[in-house]
């Protein structure tokens, strides 16, 4: 009971942060179609003022993260400028959305991963995170070599506010999560030699393993971990982060070999650690890109 007590009381949580920034992308979205960029980017100032003033939820994650990537209290001015940071992008997908990419300065590392592994024919699973705007690898699919993409998410809050901003999901393959053969349809597309790309930092309501972030425990999925175990495919991570001003980089990395074939439940825990370490390296380098506002460690 407790333990359901304790999912049930995450899930408010969860559902009221991600609530509460609806209003917000709602209307920088529609700001960045009557207004423009230039004008866009000054009025985020008293927006996001205000959201950090009224939204205490959204404030308290930020601050509770922000605390133990910068090693000291975070200050309401560190909050304001991680959602900024958020409001920024969110802007900036509107008009990547309508591939006005002439707008920005994109800077790729590692596409040459991409392109030896899907060369390789053995499938590719890309994992991602909330750190910054993983849209952009999709969106801007030339550093994708524009192959197919095909994407395991679910089919919720978090895609709703993507049709906010004008993201078009009908140019990649969508395979929604929970469901029977969710996965199993991920597996053909990767025995095809095909790219699945799947956000690994929330466990939802899926099977997890706890692995150490920030010096605390947090459970994160091993679903994604699994199939590419089960389909012996290249593992990479992708990151799609805002520098500031008009700058965004994405970068590939290489995770390290899949787990051995047929690995399931605690066999996965390298994999898992490998996951929370590389993402804990780049939330590190990149703190305000956090764009998770609820508690990552579960706290309600």
């Amino acid at each position: 009971m407790a333990q359901r007590t304790h999912v049930l009381a995450m899930t408010s949580w969860k559902a009221k942060a991600e609530r509460g920034s609806a209003w917000l992308m709602h209307l920088i979205a529609w700001l960045a179609r009557a207004a423009g960029r230039p004008l866009c980017r000054v009025l985020l100032y008293p927006i996001v003022l205000y959201f950090v003033a009224t939204d205490r939820t959204a404030r308290r994650a930020s601050c509770e993260f922000l605390s133990a990537a910068y090693g000291r209290p975070a200050r309401w001015t560190d909050a304001f400028r991680n959602i900024y940071a958020f409001a920024a992008t969110l802007l900036d997908r509107v008009y990547m959305a309508s591939r006005d990419f002439g707008r920005f300065e994109v800077t790729v590392h590692g596409d040459e991963l991409v392109r030896d592994a899907l060369e390789s024919g053995k499938g590719c699973v890309l994992l991602g995170s909330h750190l910054g705007t993983f849209d952009l690898m999709t969106l801007k699919n030339q550093v994708l070599h524009n192959r197919p993409v095909t994407v395991l998410m679910h089919i919720d809050e978090r895609s709703r506010v993507r049709r906010i901003a004008g993201v078009d999901d009908s140019k990649v393959s969508i395979i929604p999560l929970g469901r029977i053969d969710s996965y199993l349809r991920a597996y053909d597309v990767l025995a095809r030699g095909g790219l699945v790309v799947a956000l690994a930092d929330r466990s939802e309501k899926s099977a997890a393993l706890q692995s150490d972030f920030f010096g605390r425990p947090v459970p994160f999925p091993i679903g994604p971990h699994a199939l590419a175990a089960r389909a012996g495919a290249t593992v990479l991570m992708g990151f799609g982060l805002y520098e500031g001003g008009a700058r965004y980089r994405v970068e590939f990395v290489e995770f390290g070999s899949a787990a051995p074939p047929g690995s399931r439940g605690a066999a996965l825990q390298p994999a898992v650690d490998r996951y929370a370490a590389l993402l804990e390296r780049y939330a590190r380098r990149f703190p305000t890109n956090w764009f998770n506002f609820f508690s990552v460690w579960q706290q309600p």
